[in-house]
């Protein structure tokens, strides 16, 4: 059909972790793309009680994964190992590898025209608004004193979630700190240990 961009894409809990390989094992069997994601709470996913129980099973998964990933002639492959060791730091309830810039790299538009910096905030935490985009223009709510506020909240968001929508654009901004891990996992330590 001449698409040129299409695959699977899996989130992962210790419930399903063990899937994962599989999955990707078909993805590369049929030329695909392969991305990963894990569970996470928020006011957008409609749930508060997302919770890896089982970290080391769903951990050892995607140590796999990354050590396959890192081992293609794929660059793309092995920052996609970058972005899953962040999710190992994310399930290990470790700070994020890269600063958050939601509302700042990004933003996230919610069916209601609330202009938000991410789609991961909770209420326990907070959750907030830019602006709505049936009161004001864009441009308007992007360059606000109310934006301005929300982006300082950003940096001492207490969550370091780990999605694709806020980690990509900072691993391309800051690019140095992925390419470096990639080269030290690549041709420093060659190790199938290469998360442990």
């Amino acid at each position: 059909m001449g698409l040129k961009d299409i695959g699977f894409g899996i989130t992962v809990s210790d419930r399903n972790a063990s899937d994962m390989m599989e999955l990707y094992e078909l993805a590369k069997f049929l030329d695909v793309e392969f991305a990963t994601a894990v569970v996470h709470n928020g006011y957008y996913f409609h749930s508060y009680n997302n919770e890896i129980t089982d970290k080391k099973e769903a951990v050892s998964y995607f140590k796999k994964l990354i050590n396959e990933l890192l081992n293609t002639k794929k660059p793309k492959n092995w920052f996609r190992a970058y972005f899953n060791y962040g999710i190992i730091n994310y399930i290990n309830g470790n700070k994020r590898l890269l600063p958050c810039e939601a509302g700042s790299e990004n933003f996230f538009l919610d069916p209601f025209g609330e202009i938000r910096p991410c789609n991961g905030m909770e209420e326990k935490y907070w959750i907030d608004s830019m602006g709505n985009l049936k009161a004001s223009s864009f441009v308007e709510i992007w360059s606000s004193e109310k934006a301005i506020q929300i982006r300082e909240k950003v940096k001492n968001c207490p969550k370091n979630c780990w999605m694709v929508g806020t980690a990509s654009p900072v691993m391309k901004k800051y690019i140095k700190y992925p390419l470096r891990w990639i080269f030290d996992a690549k041709f420093i330590r060659k190790s199938k240990t290469l998360c442990s």
